[in-house]
């Protein structure tokens, strides 16, 4: 997996270095990450505790029937899908003075993240003050325990901020970065490349921003809806539809697909 991001590098050296003024960041999990990093697909997140999970009361309905026959119908917890790990990263809309970024969904198998504000999906923040409770040490939600959870770093690559530009489409170094940057398993940073033109989700300044801000659970810090990163199935085992990609702001998560 490390040749694409060595490929985008590759790509990204057509320009000058005074043209690369936009860092984004690819995952690499080929590298071995210092041991205190928290980047990691699935797995036990950091920082929370039981009465601090996310919760997803109508769980019932998204279960196989393979999961409802061992389930416990008192644990609509939602399932941890990633951490990102916030240190040393320059990347715009995160609230100040976070250190980690999680995602939850409401079940990675099946679930209904089709739109932004939706109540499956939910971003949180954490600052050093939560990560102090340290890993989760509870059992996890047992169809979480089926995931693929593994550890990753996270490569920067500074590129053109034309590259998110349409009008700059013409010039072919760019579109053949774009569609490096669009192939990779995962992004952070930068602006959406969208898989199809939707009305409904697509333009970050329109509906997108008009999302309900009142706090869904107890835990992490406010933030704003800006877009931070995108993820196919590479990236992480969840159901995306046909070749579909998800879409992360700081609100919110919905995704895409052909």
């Amino acid at each position: 997996m490390t040749n694409y991001i060595d490929n985008i590098r590759t790509l990204a050296r057509h320009f000058r270095p005074n043209e690369r003024n936009l860092t984004l960041y690819f995952p690499d999990f080929d590298a071995v990450g210092p041991a205190h990093s928290l980047n990691r697909v699935f797995g036990p997140p950091v920082g929370l505790t039981d009465d601090l999970w996310p919760t997803y009361p109508r769980l019932r309905e998204l279960l196989s029937p393979d999961s409802l026959a061992g389930w416990d119908p008192r644990d609509v917890r939602m399932e941890h899908v990633f951490t990102i790990d916030l240190e040393g990263l320059h990347l715009y809309g995160v609230p100040p003075g976070a250190r980690a970024m999680m995602l939850f969904l409401s079940n990675a198998t099946y679930h209904r993240a089709f739109h932004w504000g939706n109540a499956d999906a939910t971003v949180v923040f954490l600052g050093d003050e939560d990560l102090a409770r340290g890993p989760y040490r509870g059992p996890l939600p047992d169809r979480s325990l089926r995931r693929w959870s593994r550890r990753f770093t996270l490569a920067p690559v500074d590129v053109p901020g034309d590259l998110f530009d349409a009008e700059a489409q013409d010039d072919a170094h760019i579109v053949a970065l774009h569609d490096a940057v669009w192939q990779a398993p995962a992004r952070l940073g930068g602006r959406p490349i969208w898989v199809r033109d939707d009305q409904t989700i697509r333009t970050p300044s329109g509906q997108w921003r008009n999302l309900d801000t009142s706090p869904r659970f107890p835990l992490g810090m406010p933030s704003t809806p800006e877009f931070l990163m995108q993820f196919e199935r590479r990236f992480a085992e969840v159901n995306l539809g046909n070749q579909g990609v998800m879409y992360v702001s700081g609100q919110s998560a919905c995704f895409q697909s052909f």
